[in-house]
């Protein structure tokens, strides 16, 4: 399976990212180490450890591993801000407890989650800040993760071009709405499954950590 050019980001990518989540009975610990071993004899280079930042990161931290990482922010995290400042140090706050918890100085990809949409002072004090993360080597790329209503994603994108990835719903509705801004944009697509979903030519697929494995090692025409 090639590598693709992840849009702006101007990285070439294996098309298949795992996603942290753990199900299935027995010690999550035991479960995350046997998933970082197979992580890594697989192609996949990229893991989002968002469900359990803790959880990845301590095995992160223990091994000198070549896995990338995404983080998606807490859903609705500037909600909770009443100005630009304080949804700025939301942001750096959450920030700051993912490198401490992954115990690198760099994440690969961090994502500004949206589901109710922020007003624009909120938003603009949550970008200002992870620009200058940015800027500064905290961060590689700055992703959105449209989880809100695609008509008011669309809208918010349209007045903000700070976004060099795009996290999407595998679901008709966002592809719709929100695929060609990205195209237009030259946005880098990675599209969240559910099942055993091949990615799109263009796109990354991000999967369930066993389903990612099974799909980045099954034989390819």
């Amino acid at each position: 399976m090639n590598r693709i050019l992840l849009g702006r980001t101007n990285r070439y990518v294996f098309p298949i990212w795992a996603r942290g989540h753990l199900s299935g009975d027995g010690s999550a610990e035991e479960r995350a180490e046997r998933l970082v071993e197979a992580l890594l004899q697989s192609p996949i280079e990229t893991l989002d450890i968002s469900p359990a930042p803790a959880l990845w990161g301590r095995f992160l931290r223990e091994r000198a591993t070549r896995l990338q990482v995404a983080v998606a922010s807490p859903m609705n995290l500037l909600l909770q801000a009443p100005d630009a400042r304080i949804a700025a140090n939301l942001v750096q706050s959450h920030l700051i407890e993912t490198l401490c918890a992954v115990g690198r100085t760099q994440i690969d990809y961090y994502f500004l989650s949206l589901h109710e949409i922020p007003n624009e002072t909120q938003l603009s004090g949550a970008l200002e800040a992870l620009e200058l993360a940015r800027q500064e080597g905290q961060i590689g790329a700055i992703g959105l993760a449209a989880y809100g209503k695609p008509l008011s994603i669309l809208a918010l994108w349209r007045t903000h071009d700070a976004f060099e990835v795009a996290l999407l719903p595998n679901e008709s509705e966002w592809l719709q709405t929100l695929l060609p801004e990205a195209h237009a944009r030259r946005t880098g697509v990675v599209v969240q499954t559910e099942g055993n979903r091949m990615p799109e030519d263009g796109q990354v697929a991000l999967a369930r950590v066993e389903t990612a494995i099974a799909l980045a090692t099954a034989p390819h025409p």
